[in-house]
């Protein structure tokens, strides 16, 4: 038994020679290095953000009103019309059920009204 003993002692022993000089520190180590990951995180969102911002909202910007500017709501619209656009049921019938389906809510509505002026 005396000779485990002596050699767990020199296993501590050795370990204290050989951790001495490379020992990492780890107390308060996160107090340390939070600071400068959050002042290094703040600077990359603000550089993106104003990235951002001069790259794409403000060209997406000057892209809309130079738009507008020469844009003509009525020669568009004319356009559109003479293309068919707003031809979509012209010509057609309508189903006898949506008639039905239109008195049907006419009524009800009607209702409504009469209901809620009594009260």
């Amino acid at each position: 038994m005396s000779s485990n003993t002596k050699a767990v002692s020199s296993a501590k022993e050795g370990n204290k020679v050989s951790t001495s000089t490379g020992r990492p520190t780890l107390k308060n180590l996160t107090r340390a290095r939070v600071p400068r990951a959050g002042i290094l995180g703040f600077s990359i969102a603000v550089t993106a953000a104003i990235g951002w911002k001069i790259l794409i909202s403000d060209r997406h910007k000057n892209n809309i009103s130079s738009f507008y500017k020469t844009f003509d709501p009525e020669r568009d619209y004319a356009r559109m019309k003479a293309a068919g656009v707003f031809k979509t049921l012209e010509g057609r019938e309508r189903p006898a059920w949506l008639n039905e389906y239109e008195s049907e809510l006419d009524n009800a509505i009607a209702s409504l009204r009469t209901s809620v002026t009594r009260k």
